[in-house]
C-alpha cells in the first residue's frame, strides 16, 4: 500500500517579474538557463531563469505572423521553434540573436511540436557521423556579404556562412514533429526538410512524442461533437524510418545545404538590386571624378562586381554539386525511392541553375564590354560639355589615344544610329539598362 504525506512542502519563490502582455506558452531550453516566452501581442520572448533578464524580443511582422500557437526548443538549445496560425508558417530562431534563420509553410495551423533527437545507432550511421564532410575539403568556404546593405545579410556577415550551414544542420539527426488540425501530423528532419506525413488521424493532435529509436510515434488528439469532445490516443508504427536511417541522414543534410545556399544566394541578389540602385543614384555626384580618371572605380561598383561574382561561383556552383550528388543518391533507387527522392524533380533544379549560371556569365558579359564605351563617352562628352559652356578644360582631359576614339564612336554606332529609335523607344536599350533589368 502507497502512503502519501498528509502535507506537501512548500516551494519557495526564488524570483518575480511584471509583463506587459498576458504569457500564453513557455519551455525551459534543454541545455542553456534560458526560457522561450509567447505573449498575446505575438512577441516571441527569451529571458534568463536566474535573474529574469531579457535576453532579446522576436516582434510580430506581416513577414511570420503574429498568432504564436506552440514553441520548441531543439534538443542541443541553439535553434527555437515557434508556429504561426495566422500565416502558417514554422519559424526558426537563433538563440544568440532575434533572426529568422529559416521558415516554411504548412497546410494546416499547428497546435502543438516536439522537437526530438534520434539516439538509434547501426554501424553505417556511426560511420557516417565519423566521416568528414567531402563538401567541404572540395568547394570554396562562402565569402561573407556585406554589412552595408541589406539587413538581412547580417545572417552571413556576422557569421561565418558554413558555420550557420553547420547551425541549420546539425552532425546529430534530430526531428521536429508538427501537429495540427484535422489530424494533420509532420516530421522534419533538422527542423527543416519534411521526411514523413502521417495520415489517418482525425482530430486536433493535442500531444506528439517521437521515440527516440524512430521505430513509434504517439499522438493525443481530440475530437469535438457539438458541445462534447473526446480525446483519443494512438500509436503509430514508424519502422520504414528506422529501416532507412542512413539514407534519412543523408537526405536531411543534403536539403540542409541546398536550403543555405538559396538562402545565401537570394541575399547576393537583394544586395546586388540595392548596390545597383545606389550605383544609379550617386552616378551624378561622381560623373566628374569618374570621367577625369580612367580607372576611376568607387567601392559600391566594386562590391556590386564582387556579389555578382560570389553569387555565381561560390553560391552557385556549390548548390549544383550538391544537386548533382543529390541526382546519384535518387540513381540507386532500392535505397532511395522508398523515401520519395524524385530524379526528374532534381534533373529539373539541376537545369535551373544551370540557366542562372549562363544568366550571371552574360550579365558579367555586357558590363564588361559596356564599361570601357561608357566611360571613355562620358569622358567625351563632359569634355564638350566644358567647351560649350567656356569653361576651363584641364590638360589631361584633352589628352584622347586612339583607342578612345574609337570606343567613343563604337558607342555613338550601337545607341545614336537612329534617332528615331532612341525617342520611340522602339530599337536597342542602353547596355547598362540590361545591367538594371
Amino acid at each position: 500500500m502507497l502512503r502519501f504525506p498528509t502535507c506537501f512542502p512548500s516551494f519557495r519563490v526564488v524570483g518575480e517579474k511584471q509583463l506587459p502582455q498576458e504569457i500564453i506558452f513557455l519551455v525551459w531550453s534543454p541545455k542553456r538557463d534560458l526560457i522561450a516566452l509567447a505573449n498575446t501581442a505575438g512577441e516571441v520572448l527569451l529571458h534568463r531563469l536566474a535573474s529574469f533578464h531579457r535576453v532579446w524580443s522576436f516582434p510580430p511582422n506581416e513577414n511570420t505572423g503574429k498568432e504564436v500557437t506552440c514553441l520548441a526548443w531543439r534538443p542541443d538549445g541553439k535553434l527555437l521553434a515557434f508556429a504561426l496560425a495566422d500565416t502558417k508558417k514554422i519559424v526558426l530562431c537563433d538563440v544568440e540573436k532575434p533572426e529568422s534563420l529559416h521558415s516554411f509553410s504548412v497546410e494546416a495551423p499547428v497546435s502543438c511540436m516536439h522537437w526530438m533527437e534520434v539516439t538509434a545507432e547501426s554501424s553505417v550511421l556511426t560511420s557516417f557521423y565519423n566521416a568528414e564532410d567531402e563538401s567541404n575539403l572540395l568547394l570554396p568556404k562562402l565569402p561573407t556579404l556585406p554589412k552595408n546593405y541589406s539587413n538581412t545579410s547580417k545572417i552571413f556577415s556576422e557569421e561565418n556562412s558554413d558555420e550557420i550551414i553547420k547551425l541549420l544542420g546539425d552532425v546529430r539527426l534530430n526531428i521536429l514533429v508538427l501537429g495540427g488540425s484535422s489530424g494533420f501530423i509532420e516530421l522534419y528532419a533538422y527542423g527543416m526538410f519534411k521526411i514523413a506525413r502521417v495520415t489517418g488521424i482525425v482530430g486536433t493532435c493535442l500531444a506528439l512524442c517521437l521515440s527516440s529509436d524512430l521505430k513509434s510515434l504517439s499522438v493525443v488528439t481530440e475530437v469535438s461533437a457539438g458541445s462534447a469532445s473526446e480525446v483519443s490516443y494512438f500509436q503509430l508504427e514508424t519502422n520504414l524510418l528506422y529501416s532507412f536511417l542512413p539514407e534519412v541522414t543523408r537526405m536531411a543534410r543534403k536539403f540542409t545545404h541546398i536550403s543555405a545556399l538559396l538562402q545565401y544566394i537570394n541575399l547576393s541578389l537583394t544586395c546586388m538590386c540595392e548596390a545597383w540602385e545606389e550605383i544609379l543614384m550617386q552616378m551624378d555626384s561622381r560623373l566628374t571624378k569618374f570621367v577625369q580618371e580612367k580607372s576611376t572605380t568607387t567601392s559600391v561598383q566594386d562590391e556590386f562586381m564582387h556579389l555578382l561574382l560570389w553569387g555565381k561561383a561560390s553560391g552557385s556552383e556549390s548548390l549544383l554539386y550538391h544537386l548533382s550528388e543529390l541526382k546519384g543518391m535518387a540513381s540507386w533507387k532500392q535505397k532511395y525511392e522508398p523515401l520519395g527522392l524524385d530524379a526528374a524533380g532534381i534533373e529539373d533544379a539541376i537545369t535551373a541553375v544551370g540557366s542562372f549560371i549562363l544568366k550571371a556569365n552574360e550579365l558579367l558579359q555586357v558590363i564588361d564590354s559596356s564599361m570601357k564605351n561608357f566611360k571613355a563617352f562620358f569622358r567625351w562628352l563632359y569634355v564638350a560639355m566644358l567647351r560649350m559652356t567656356e569653361d576651363h578644360v584641364l590638360p589631361e582631359l584633352n589628352k584622347m589615344t586612339q583607342k578612345d576614339i574609337t570606343f567613343v564612336a563604337e558607342f555613338l554606332t550601337e545607341h545614336f544610329n537612329e534617332a528615331p529609335d532612341l525617342y520611340n523607344r522602339k530599337g536597342k536599350y542602353f547596355n547598362v539598362e540590361k545591367v538594371g533589368q
